[in-house]
């Protein structure tokens, strides 16, 4: 009966990373499906001669949005 009360904690200590690990495979299994259906679109829109991704302007950009200026504003980098 010790041995079983010695090796709970151990099993315990398992189960969490067990958990933890299949949480991290699953997120970057996800990660890459979605990765792979940008990449898909993307294509495609190139195939056919379109801007795929407009919202990506870098802000210095000028089709893209002025950066804050003014008291009170700050920028970051």
């Amino acid at each position: 009966m010790t041995t079983l009360v010695a090796v709970i904690p151990s099993v315990g200590v398992l189960f969490l990373f067990w958990i933890a690990l299949r949480a991290i495979l699953q997120a970057d299994r996800r990660e890459r499906l979605a990765q792979a259906r940008l990449d898909a679109a993307e294509d495609a829109a190139a195939a056919a001669g379109v801007d795929a991704a407009p919202e990506e302007r870098d802000v210095g950009d000028p089709a893209g949005p002025a950066p804050a200026s003014g008291p009170g504003s700050s920028v970051l980098s």
